[in-house]
């Protein structure tokens, strides 16, 4: 069962690009606090909670369209269990048959404290989180099953193949960041609000290559043949504070309020103006990542011939270095290896089907345009049923992969106080669908979720018009 586990994640790695993880059952709900800063910062100006500390926190995931695991007899979860009783490995390794591009993914966050706050029309916040991607994208479906098969897959020798895309591209990072969103508008029916999180990078690791022309031939299991290849690649060796960087995220939401909001000033009353939807456009992750000693180099070959490639060994940068300068007809090297990061912009809509009940759908897309050396983000869309009350709330996120509809997951999520436990890929892992990936994500919280004005610590602001801002004792 390792064995083919292991098999699992370094072809995920090696075969195809990434989509980034949204934690789609998460970020969704008016008690989402810290999470909900992640996707658009203006949703801490006028948040349901008056306070959301988060403790700890994690999330992982990994994706791709061309590998996947499966049982013989049963889920994978099942066979994981009959694998443990009998010893004999029943996972399997599979390659999909289908046609087109492919795509990957691997992400992890360690979310250490974090706050969000509401005071007034303002909201603030802060994080400190580290966050870990690599992306692989561009890649052809012949380049796909070699990563699996091998260069000796002989149905496909003897055949030339372009792919003037291929972007391999990672890092590593710890960032503090600080939020702000206000209430700009409350009149009539409608509310509107925008924020600002900026970021303070610190790199710890990073390395990427990108092809803007790819031109091969595999002769046979021995040669093989480089026509053309020209781009840029550039790597920086692990360390604690290895370069530094900046990033932003922009955010407005807008709702539509079931009751009237002129004058509303959120928590100045013990009831959050209910709204009958609520639209939502940000873009995040606007920066990237300097290193302090990065190496970088572009290359240029009209032909480059390998009579043994199984002989050819890379070790580190240097080997790298050494191979490009020794094959392709023009290299030049240069320092200040450059990386960004998975730059997207998100459209969010959240629409109240009756008291407690919700349906919210996101479009996430990748905004890595260029050969540049940026970490890829992936296009997502979701549709994120949930019932949501104070202290419980339940999601089923259902999320299509790269906008085609074969690539559909279904997840669900959990929140019970302050815990939150939830995956948005979980079906296969109890069914006998075929698992492409892996995803899960917790988050351990101390949210104060009525201000102390509520709790009769403060004296409540009235405003004439404005039946939210009376003492919680008269009738909403």
């Amino acid at each position: 069962m390792l064995r083919s586990i292991a098999s699992f994640a370094l072809l995920l790695g090696a075969s195809v690009v990434l989509r980034a993880q949204e934690q789609e059952g998460l970020v969704h709900g008016n008690h989402a606090g810290t999470d909900a800063v992640g996707l658009n910062p203006a949703r801490i100006a006028g948040q349901w909670c008056w306070m959301d500390v988060n403790i700890i926190g994690a999330d992982a995931s990994v994706w791709n369209d061309h590998v996947y695991l499966t049982g013989r007899e049963r889920s994978v979860l099942g066979e994981m269990r009959e694998t443990l009783r009998t010893g004999a490995d029943r996972l399997v390794v599979n390659e999909d048959p289908r046609s087109g591009g492919r795509h990957a993914y691997v992400h992890a966050r360690l979310k250490g404290p974090a706050l969000a706050w509401s005071s007034g029309r303002n909201g603030f916040g802060a994080h400190v989180s580290t966050r870990a991607a690599v992306s692989i994208g561009g890649v052809g479906e012949s380049l796909a099953r070699f990563a699996y098969h091998g260069l000796t897959y002989r149905p496909q020798h003897g055949i030339r193949y372009a792919d003037d895309r291929l972007r391999i591209v990672g890092a590593a990072w710890t960032e503090v960041g600080g939020s702000y969103a206000r209430q700009l508008v409350a009149r009539d029916f409608h509310r509107f609000s925008a924020g600002i999180t900026a970021r303070y990078l610190i790199a710890h690791t990073g390395a990427g290559i990108a092809f803007s022309a790819l031109d091969y031939t595999v002769h046979d299991t021995l040669q093989a043949e480089v026509h053309k290849a020209t781009g840029r690649y550039g790597t920086a060796m692990p360390a604690l504070d290895a370069g530094r960087g900046h990033a932003f995220d922009l955010g407005i939401s807008y709702e539509r309020t079931l009751d009237e909001a002129d004058g509303y000033v959120p928590h100045t009353g013990c009831d959050a103006l209910p709204y009958r939807y609520r639209v939502g456009l940000s873009i995040v992750d606007i920066g990237g990542l300097r290193f302090r000693d990065g190496y970088t180099a572009r290359f240029d070959a009209s032909t480059a011939y390998f009579q043994d490639y199984n002989a050819l060994e890379v070790d580190g940068a240097s080997g790298l270095d050494s191979l490009v300068s020794a094959s392709l007809s023009t290299s030049r090297a240069g320092t200040g290896f450059r990386t960004g990061l998975p730059t997207a912009a998100a459209l969010q809509f959240d629409h109240r089907i009756t008291h407690h009940v919700y349906m919210a759908a996101s479009v996430v897309q990748n905004l890595a345009f260029g050969d540049g050396l940026r970490i890829r983000r992936a296009n997502t869309a979701a549709f994120i049923p949930r019932f949501e009350h104070q202290r419980v709330e339940f999601a089923l996120p259902i999320v299509v992969h790269e906008y085609d509809l074969r690539r559909t997951a279904v997840g669900a999520m959990l929140r019970l106080n302050n815990v939150s436990l939830g995956s948005d890929d979980l079906l296969p892992l109890i069914t006998r669908g075929n698992l492409y990936g892996l995803d899960l994500y917790f988050r351990i919280k101390w949210t104060v979720f009525r201000s102390p004005v509520c709790r009769g610590r403060r004296q409540a602001q009235h405003r004439p018009g404005d039946g939210h801002a009376l003492p919680c004792a008269v009738p909403q």
